[in-house]
């Protein structure tokens, strides 16, 4: 594919300007979303710079960890170890927010509504950087719609067609996040478009896993990510668990009261 855009005389990774995109536009989503519901972002403003680099060690450690890089080179050295680990910050991101919701008596619900939809966003354009780098590339494929990459620039060289996974994630990670955004749109309840994004994405990373070629961590037949696929996938049904007693809690109060 096109790992690299030429700007001027000067070439540039396709994937940093993609994602770099990508993450403006959730930037704008996140604004017009926090408007809607009349929060206020300065919250987030607040513990912005915790948050990030609790996200950014957490990617780290674990990229270390399960590529089995001595710590001793944490987060200095990134010739041998560079990289970051996705799913290791979206742990991170997840603990700490909810750290700070309960210390700041803030509604995380509501906040996983608020960040997970521009996160959907920018894991899209995530998705689209990674397939014309060449990134997270898929395994071969007789299907018509397999490719090939030949660029020597590309994070991957076939001569036979692959599935273009990174595309099917893209695809359904806009899907999921455009129906996150009418559940957001049209309900009242805090909480339903978040979780309902953080389950479906996390599902459907699980099951596209399966169509991966790159190489990566495996443990008992199954990739390292889909275990933290799996992980998130349990959180989210946990949220929903929590909300239909906590809805239960209260719908009992207000009929005691009565």
């Amino acid at each position: 594919m096109w790992p690299f855009l030429e700007i001027a005389g000067i070439s540039f990774p396709t994937y940093n300007i993609i994602l770099a995109f990508g993450i403006i536009l959730a930037l704008i989503v996140l604004i017009f979303a926090a408007r809607r519901k009349r929060v206020s972002l300065h919250f987030l403003a607040d513990h912005f710079i915790v948050i990030f680099l609790a996200t950014f060690f957490t990617a780290r450690i674990v990229q270390i960890w399960l590529h089995d890089y001595s710590l001793w080179s944490f987060p200095f050295f990134w010739q041998e170890s560079s990289g970051f680990y996705f799913y290791g910050g979206v742990v991170g991101f997840l603990l700490t927010l909810f750290i700070f919701c309960r210390k700041s008596n803030e509604n995380f619900l509501l906040w996983l509504d608020l960040t997970m939809i521009p996160a959907g966003i920018a894991l899209v354009f995530h998705h689209l950087g990674s397939f014309f780098s060449g990134a997270n590339y898929g395994i071969p494929t007789t299907l018509p719609f397999g490719v090939i990459f030949t660029n020597p620039s590309s994070a991957v060289l076939t001569t036979l067609p692959i599935h273009p996974v990174q595309l099917y994630n893209a695809v359904f990670t806009l899907i999921f996040v455009l129906l996150a955004g009418a559940i957001f749109k049209r309900t009242t309840s805090t909480g339903k478009a978040g979780i309902f994004l953080l389950m479906t994405l996390s599902i459907s990373s699980f099951f596209f896993d399966f169509l991966r070629g790159d190489s990566a961590p495996v443990f008992a037949t199954l990739r390292a990510s889909q275990y933290f696929a799996l992980l998130l996938t349990a959180t989210a049904a946990f949220l929903v668990l929590k909300m239909k007693r906590d809805a239960l809690v209260t719908h009992s109060h207000e009929f005691n009261i009565r």
